[in-house]
């Protein structure tokens, strides 16, 4: 009976033992474990203080991308504009330069016309003119001395009572008395005894 509770003892023992040996495996490998964690938990916390750089940098590109964005949809939209407003300014220009070389041509074409102005021909026909207007103007200025150079005295003198008075000088009067007295030397007698004077052309159709 003694050895049978020996062998129990004994027995339970090393149930004992194997109990404690699997509790500090146990609890070995719990210290192991809490130390890895603690380990994992430091570097966790390093990890953390290095993402948050990081995380600002990010953000901060974030915004700057944004604001790139932002800005390159305001160039296009200020390079349409531009281009726009360019486009109808180029069509503006052209359209005035293509008058202005209608233009251009337009008078090109009226200067052609003379071009035969510039030839010899020309000159030499423009200096005959120059010529023949000078030999006018020497008419004129000699003209205004003297109208009538190739007429003589008395026909100017008979040009002159006319222009004096066309009228009266065409005019018929009747017929005076028969004259008496010599018609040849231009003068005679009425029937009253009053003498009367021949006129000028008279005088001129005798000397003639």
């Amino acid at each position: 009976m003694t050895t049978e509770r020996l062998h129990m003892a004994i027995k339970n023992f090393d149930n004992m033992n194997q109990m404690v040996e699997r509790y500090t495996r146990l609890c070995r490998a719990y210290v192991k474990l809490s130390e890895r964690f603690h380990q994992l938990d430091v570097e966790h916390m390093k990890l953390k203080g290095n993402m948050v750089p990081l995380i600002k940098a990010v953000k901060a590109y974030k915004q700057k991308i944004i604001a790139l964005e932002r800005q390159n949809l305001e160039l296009q939209q200020a390079i349409s504009t531009t281009e726009s407003r360019s486009r109808i300014e180029v069509q503006n220009l052209v359209s005035i330069y293509e008058e202005q070389l209608e233009s251009l041509r337009s008078q090109l074409e009226e200067l052609k016309a003379l071009e035969w102005f510039t030839s010899e021909e020309a000159q030499i026909e423009l200096a005959e003119a120059e010529h023949q207007i000078e030999l006018d103007e020497e008419t004129f200025q000699e003209m205004a001395q003297d109208a009538s150079p190739d007429l003589s005295a008395a026909d100017k003198a008979l040009l002159l009572e006319y222009h004096t008075n066309p009228a009266e000088f065409v005019r018929a009067d009747p017929l005076p008395a028969p004259v008496q007295g010599d018609l040849e030397n231009g003068s005679g007698v009425t029937s009253s005894g009053a003498s009367i004077e021949a006129p000028l052309w008279a005088l001129e159709a005798e000397q003639n």
